[in-house]
């Protein structure tokens, strides 16, 4: 496998991996996909996009840089103001006049209320973007936070994600049926789901949002992910193409993370690296929203199913974690960093938090609490 590795990279038809950002590693070389990307790119002009989580940090970015280059957009959030606010910097953004901003306040917990409010919206989306989420509010340990807890992270990640998927999936195939074939192209109807580096490790202090709780959320919504990957190509035909993404950021600069800083666990804050950090010092540490909407809408159009084109930590945590997802690229790269990161960076990692963990126990006895 190894010589068959060298070969494969030292082919001129291939850059060499030393000459790439680390993302470029795991993807697919630009030639074998650039049909596909073309394709994308042709349509983003007449694309209708539905964006749940639209009315502020990643949700807002990967709205804006939508509708820069020619998207119609529908932003999704429980807030009225938030949601304005962000409307009236998309309508600046816009690249012409013609193009339609809307916005819905709802709660996308709420199954019932999500189907209703796309079937309302003027146009049927092309492509959803699922980014509502987050967990600032549930952050602790299991014996710390209410058990409510779990079920309102739960509700605002994974929940919230289903049931848009479910919603424009039912719109979508319901539309193929009522269609007539006219054009030769498909059209290209996509889903993307934002996840979180978190849903391949476990970190103490934000269990309702990492795999030890049975409210997994965002492990739930990556097998969520990865289970619709397979069942829509059940509805691809002439009519339309169907395509699932999920992508799973490490830290980044968000409303969101800020919020979060003020809740964690300092032992959380210990194993994530952010312990005794300023907010100006994580601000030049992590990419901004800006920066990580970008990468991840530069993956969909690739067509790439797993993204972590903003982390190499979330590459090398996943090649750990690939389970039933396809691998990226060739597979090369993540067949061998799995057994580097399984044998070696994993344990050594799993062994410094526990002992992390130990010690923090025994502060919190000696301190009384």
């Amino acid at each position: 496998m190894i010589y068959a590795a060298r070969y494969v990279l030292k082919s001129p038809f291939v850059p060499s991996p030393y000459s790439l950002p680390p993302s470029s590693f795991f993807a697919v070389h630009p030639v074998v996909k650039t049909v596909q990307s073309l394709i994308t790119l042709s349509l983003m002009i007449i694309q209708t996009v539905f964006v749940t989580g639209g009315s502020g940090g990643l949700g807002k970015a990967i709205s804006k840089l939508l509708i820069a280059r020619g998207a119609h957009i529908t932003i999704f959030g429980r807030r009225t103001g938030p949601l304005e606010e962000a409307r009236g910097e998309l309508l600046a953004a816009r690249l012409g006049d013609d193009q339609q901003v809307d916005t819905v306040a709802i709660d996308m917990s709420d199954y019932s209320k999500v189907h209703e409010a796309f079937l309302l919206q003027p146009r049927i989306a092309d492509v959803l973007y699922c980014v509502t989420g987050g967990n600032h509010a549930e952050n602790g340990f299991l014996v710390d936070i209410e058990a409510r807890a779990l079920e309102t992270c739960m509700a605002n990640n994974y929940f919230a994600a289903a049931y848009a998927a479910k919603a424009i999936l039912d719109i979508w195939v319901e539309d193929d049926g009522k269609q007539v074939l006219q054009d030769p192209c498909p059209r290209v109807r996509q889903i993307v789901f934002i996840a979180s580096a978190a849903a391949f490790l476990s970190s103490p202090g934000s269990i309702a949002y990492t795999p030890l709780s049975v409210a997994a959320a965002k492990c739930a919504t990556r097998a969520l992910a990865d289970t619709l990957r397979m069942e829509v190509l059940r509805h691809c035909c002439p009519k339309s193409t169907y395509s699932i993404h999920c992508a799973f950021p490490a830290d980044f600069i968000s409303p969101g993370f800020i919020l979060e800083q003020n809740t964690k666990t300092p032992l959380t804050k210990r194993i994530q690296g952010l312990h005794g950090h300023s907010i100006s010092e994580l601000e030049a540490r992590f990419p901004s929203s800006e920066t990580v909407a970008s990468l991840i809408i530069k993956a969909v159009e690739r067509g790439d199913f797993i993204i972590c084109e903003d982390s190499l930590a979330a590459s090398l945590l996943f090649c750990n974690m690939i389970g039933p997802s396809p691998k990226r690229g060739w597979g090369i790269a993540d067949s061998l960093l799995s057994i580097l990161v399984g044998w070696v960076a994993w344990p050594f990692l799993r062994w410094k938090w526990e002992a992390m963990t130990r010690k923090d126990g025994e502060e919190m006895r000696n301190s009384g609490h």
